[in-house]
């Protein structure tokens, strides 16, 4: 909605319920963040350990938001008439050219990578060179996640051109909390046990939760669409019509012309 107040994007009705599904997921996914960091007894080794686990869930938030604008501005690419493909290489010739700098700055190696690389600090472009030489199939593996990321990019903004990028913002944090439940279902995949009560039931509350608003939301979608698309196929329909209409009168009017002129 921001940026159709500005002029660069279709402006479309503010849906209370659609409003209602959002909020509820984003609490739901705050509730979660909450029963896990204090279940797990953050804070239990000082202020700086709590302080820590705050500030991730802040960078998270900001991670979100990025995402988010990533995808609206996808979404603009889309109303500017540019296909899938379009959008996915222009976008990626920036976001090489912003994250590269990031890549060439040296920190602190933690573990046996200093012994491995020789220094204490390195790069991530000199640790991705020093695995080209120790590990050749790790490289290629490397190079070929390229790939898959270009072919999901594609996947993501196709979604975004076909709903919105609210909806395919809300459907990646859907894959998230359907991967959470299956580790509440599948005790085997957990790294950590939940926490005691009332925090895994607190877990549990959100991320069904959160499940619940999202799939409510994509019916709500997927409606939306089928109406949108029956409105449209009216209006074919009448056009056609009253072609047939004009059509139909022009033709007469050529044999009264003709009968006319006999």
């Amino acid at each position: 909605q921001g940026l159709a107040m500005v002029g660069l994007y279709t402006s479309k009705p503010c849906v209370v319920v659609e409003i209602c599904l959002m909020v509820a997921g984003v609490f739901c996914a705050c509730a979660f963040t909450w029963a896990k960091i204090a279940g797990s007894g953050a804070g239990h080794n000082g202020h700086s350990d709590y302080g820590k686990q705050v500030m991730g869930c802040i960078v998270c938030l900001l991670s979100l938001l990025c995402g988010s604008v990533n995808l609206a501005l996808a979404g603009v690419l889309g109303e500017m008439k540019l296909n899938v493909y379009d959008t996915v290489a222009y976008m990626s010739v920036p976001a090489f050219v912003f994250l590269l700098p990031f890549c060439l700055v040296k920190k602190p190696v933690p573990g046996e990578w200093p012994q491995v690389l020789g220094m204490d600090t390195a790069s991530d472009f000199d640790i991705m060179m020093m695995t080209r030489q120790i590990a050749p199939s790790t490289f290629e593996l490397f190079i070929l996640s390229g790939f898959f990321s270009f072919a999901y990019n594609i996947i993501q903004f196709k979604i975004v051109h076909e709903l919105s990028p609210s909806a395919t913002a809300f459907g990646g944090n859907f894959n998230k909390a359907a991967l959470v439940f299956l580790t509440l279902l599948l005790p085997f995949l957990q790294v950590h046990s939940l926490p005691p009560a009332p925090w895994n039931i607190i877990i549990w509350a959100a991320v069904l939760g959160n499940v619940a608003a999202f799939s409510y939301y994509s019916y709500l979608q997927i409606l939306a669409k089928q109406a949108k698309a029956a409105e449209e196929a009216a209006k074919s329909e009448d056009k056609a019509e009253n072609d047939k209409s004009q059509a139909m009168l022009l033709n007469e009017d050529n044999k009264d012309e003709a009968a006319l002129g006999a």
